[in-house]
């Protein structure tokens, strides 16, 4: 087969980079709480990144919540004692915060599946929060659940992010195999999955 110019590129922006002067847009003005910038701007752009400071500290309205899962265990790409945490929290934001959009984003597509059965089964099960989930689906930004690889370019004003691995139910030890972040490319999708969230 001929060889193309773009054989062994991973996107149409690798390919350009190679033709054009690449320039860095240094204002950030996605993120509503600087934390929520933090990591990448440190680890992918050097701190070059001009990020607009919040007058709050983390907390409930703005920056980054993180919530430990007692007891989840990792098998088959499966976390199901997280899974089932994410669909409570995501029926709790239903109900308390109708006015900010959400996404949840995965780590791994099993994980995405099994949160989208779980939560449309919890849907069946209460008309009133079938009615909620529409209620998001029907909206400006609408809800999803998305694994790393298709949450590019999605910002929602929350996004819970399903870390899904953790001790192995067998040996109690986490095993280093964290699939497609652990490649080359990892970094560039763990910068996408991290900044998707305006507040």
């Amino acid at each position: 087969e001929e060889m193309t110019a773009i054989s062994g590129t991973e996107s149409i922006l690798q390919i350009a980079s190679g033709a054009f002067d690449n320039k860095l847009l240094r204002w950030h003005y996605r993120s509503e709480h600087e934390n929520l910038i933090r990591f990448s701007n440190e680890k992918f752009y050097d701190d070059q990144l001009i990020v607009c400071i919040s007058p709050f500290a983390n907390g409930d309205e703005l920056g980054i919540n993180s919530n430990f899962i007692n007891n989840g265990k990792y098998k088959k790409g499966l976390n199901r004692i997280e899974g089932l945490a994410v669909v409570n929290k995501i029926e709790d934001h239903f109900k308390k915060h109708p006015n900010l959009s959400l996404g949840v984003a995965t780590f791994n597509k099993e994980q995405c599946d099994f949160i989208s059965e779980l939560l449309e089964k919890r849907c069946k099960e209460s008309s009133y929060l079938e009615k909620l989930y529409k209620d998001f689906l029907d909206s400006e930004e609408p809800f999803f659940v998305k694994n790393l690889e298709n949450v590019q370019g999605d910002e929602r004003d929350v996004i819970f992010i399903s870390t899904v691995y953790g001790p192995d139910p067998d040996t109690d030890k986490v095993f280093q195999r964290f699939g497609p972040i652990a490649g080359e490319s990892g970094w560039r999708r763990l910068n996408v999955i991290f900044t998707r969230a305006k507040k």
